[in-house]
């Protein structure tokens, strides 16, 4: 009977990792090399399947900024090359418009580098999860943490707007209250002398015990995923939210969530929270074991990069003696006047303000300091030398808003290097009593640790007092 269970168990495991084989999943970096897609990796032969996987795959590629190339020489082939996204979408057959096949864009410093930008920003900026059928394979190339942080923030969410509802009561009182069971008293109560004993039924306000069990029982399956990868910055931070949940719900009944619709209400938060604990519920590959493939997600590493730039801008500053304004702090409105009006307002990504003195950083995960460095101006594309020229245009149009007789506009890349100094390079216009900086300048996808934070700071402190 044993031999017979485990043949059947080594069969399932075979047919089930043939599927994950014939369902393949292809990777790339962001902003890196395009990965190629060939009509067998979607289930494809001949030469007129390329349209048709266009078409049925036109929302996941718009989804991942990932643009297409047709290409035949040697073998037709679709070239997608990634942009500033990361994320993961399943790739549709052209013919039957299923599942085929899975594509990862990861992040191009790797995600050690990511979890300590996660660490340091906490999670400001969070993937969009689901709207898409599961990734085939993807669930174990991504750390659990990754798709654990919008879980989690959306019971924190909902703990922070919840309503408390009625909920029905059944107890044993001395005085009545609600409806009282007035044929069990007799019956029951009386013949044993328990003249004072009333069986009492009530509503009262309360927390739906439902909701908070599929609540508990979330977090404490997420406790048990990011606890192995504990060792990582971004999990510690996670599980000490979940703790600090779990401590706020208090002991009681922990239940997998229902997949009820009406459970916890109708609140816009208790819609959100229930889907992300039936994603958990349902195994749905939040980067655990239990399951090959994955939620579809996507995440702008743009908006990471300008978070984290804001943090290090943060710390820049109070070193420096000056105020930071990150983001819509720093806005200024633009005031058109006519028919035809243009953009609203200049945005920097974060202004640094001293009695004398103003310094413009503008975050750009881009690669142009260091192509710069490698090749200079005249070894750029035109395209790339078209984008750069917007960029400092855009930062002298900063330098502008400001009435000091010191501003620095910065450009901040990332470093792509491992060198602890941040490589920049200065060009300086004087116009009467102003001087004005255009600055070139890169830091670190995350640090290393609190002594590589301490030289990146001191690198740019003594960029910006030259």
């Amino acid at each position: 009977m044993a031999r017979g269970r485990g043949k059947k168990a080594r069969s399932l495991g075979t047919l089930a990792a043939a599927v994950a084989t014939s369902r393949p999943l292809l990777k790339a970096l962001d902003r890196g090399e395009p990965i190629a897609v060939e009509g067998r990796d979607v289930g494809a032969s001949g030469d007129r399947w390329v349209e048709p996987f266009l078409i049925a795959n036109q929302a996941g590629l718009r989804r991942l900024e990932l643009r297409p190339e047709v290409r035949a020489d040697p073998t037709l082939r679709v070239l997608l090359r990634p942009g500033s996204r990361i994320g993961a979408i399943p790739l549709l057959s052209p013919a039957t418009r299923r599942v085929s096949a899975g594509l990862l864009i990861e992040p191009r410093f790797r995600w050690a580098a990511l979890g300590a930008v996660f660490d340091a920003i906490g999670f400001s900026v969070e993937p969009v999860l689901g709207g898409a059928a599961l990734v085939p394979g993807s669930a174990r190339e991504v750390p659990p943490w990754m798709l654990a942080a919008p879980v989690i923030e959306r019971i924190a969410s909902l703990l922070r707007h919840r309503r408390r509802g009625f909920v029905e009561r059944s107890e044993k009182r001395t005085s009545p209250r609600g409806r009282v069971d007035w044929t069990g008293w007799a019956c029951s109560h009386i013949p044993r002398g328990a003249w004072t004993t009333f069986p009492c039924h009530f509503t009262e306000p309360d927390d739906d015990p439902d909701l908070l069990a599929s609540i508990r029982w979330t977090l404490s399956r997420l406790e048990e995923e990011l606890s192995t990868v504990a060792w990582s910055l971004p999990a510690r931070h996670l599980l000490r939210r979940a703790a600090e949940m779990m401590s706020a719900l208090g002991p009681g009944i922990a239940r997998r969530p229902s997949a009820s619709p009406m459970l916890g209400g109708g609140s816009e938060f208790v819609a959100a929270a229930l889907e992300a604990m039936g994603w958990v519920s349902e195994e749905r590959g939040l980067g655990g074991a239990r399951s090959l493939d994955g939620l579809a997600w996507d995440l702008s590493i743009d908006a990471v990069w300008e978070a984290w730039v804001a943090s290090f801008s943060s710390l820049l500053a109070r070193s420096l003696g000056m105020v930071a304004s990150p983001f819509q702090g720093a806005r200024r409105s633009l005031r058109w006047e006519g028919s035809a009006q243009s953009m609203g307002a200049l945005v920097p990504d974060v202004e640094l303000r001293a009695a004398d003195r103003v310094v413009w950083l503008d975050a750009k995960y881009k690669a142009h300091l260091a192509l710069l460095a490698r090749r200079g101006w005249s070894g750029l594309s035109e395209e790339l030398r078209a984008e750069h020229r917007a960029d400092l245009h855009q930062a002298l149009a900063y330098a502008a808003l400001a009435d000091a007789p010191q501003v620095d506009s910065v450009l901040v890349y990332p470093q792509l290097g491992q060198d602890d100094r941040s490589p920049a390079t200065v060009a300086t216009v004087t116009s009467g009593r102003r001087r004005v900086r255009l600055i070139l300048a890169a830091v670190p996808f995350g640090y290393r640790g609190p002594e590589h934070q301490e030289r990146s700071l001191k690198s740019f402190r003594e960029l910006l007092a030259a």
